[in-house]
C-alpha cells in the first residue's frame, strides 16, 4: 500500500490495484480451471471400474453357460450358437442381456496347447468377423469357448486405449475344458 501513496496513483490505478488485491472469487476461478479435468478423470475411473465389473459378470455367465457343453447337454440337445448366446444372456443381468452384443466361438481342439485366444474372432483389420465356428466337440474332447461382449464406453471416444472399438470395449472371456464322458 505504500506504493499507492508514494506514487499517488490515479483513481483508475487505485481501482485496478484493488481488483488485483481482492481474493474473494479466486476459489471459483481456480475450480473452473481444474473442474473439467477432474470430472473427466473421475468419470474415467468410474467407467473403467464398471467395465471390469461387467467383465467379471460376463466371465461368470460364460462359466455357467459352458456347463451345458461340458456335460453334453449342448451336444445331445442340438444347442446352436444362437441358443448358447441366449444361455449366456440368461446368466447376465437384464440391463446387459443383448445377444447382438455377444460374439461366440466354440471350437474343439486335439490338445490344450492348440487352444486359441479371442484373436481368432477378429479379421486382419481388427474388426470382429461376421461368422464364427460352433463345435461343441464330443465326450472327453477338449473345447475352447471364446466370448466377446461389446460393452459401450463413453470415454472411448478419447481413444486412450487400443482395446476400444468404435465407442465400445470388447470384454473377453475364454474357457478351455475337457468335456465329461457323458455318453
Amino acid at each position: 500500500m505504500r506504493l499507492v501513496k508514494w506514487h499517488k496513483l490515479s483513481r483508475v490505478g487505485k481501482k485496478g490495484l484493488a481488483f488485483w488485491a481482492d481474493r474473494s472469487g479466486i476459489t471459483a476461478i481456480e475450480f473452473s480451471m481444474i473442474a473439467v479435468p477432474f470430472f473427466v478423470l473421475a468419470l474415467g475411473i468410474i467407467e473403467v471400474g464398471l467395465s471390469h465389473f461387467a467383465n467379471r459378470m460376463v466371465d461368470n455367465a460364460v462359466i455357467s453357460a459352458s456347463r451345458l457343453i461340458r456335460t453334453g447337454q449342448a451336444d445331445q440337445g442340438g444347442l446352436s450358437a444362437s441358443d448358447f448366446k441366449d444361455q449366456i444372456c440368461g446368466f447376465l443381468p437384464t440391463f446387459m442381456c443383448n445377444t447382438d452384443r455377444i460374439y461366440v466361438e466354440v471350437t474343439a481342439v486335439d490338445t490344450f496347447a492348440d487352444a486359441a485366444s479371442t484373436d481368432s474372432l477378429y479379421d486382419d483389420e481388427g474388426n470382429l468377423r461376421d461368422t464364427t465356428g460352433f463345435d461343441v466337440g464330443e465326450a472327453g474332447g477338449i473345447v475352447v469357448v471364446n466370448v466377446i461382449y461389446k460393452w459401450p464406453m463413453m470415454t472411448s471416444s478419447l481413444e486412450f486405449d487400443h482395446a476400444d472399438h468404435n465407442g465400445e470395449r470388447h470384454l473377453t472371456s475364454t474357457m478351455v475344458f475337457r468335456n465329461e464322458p457323458y455318453e
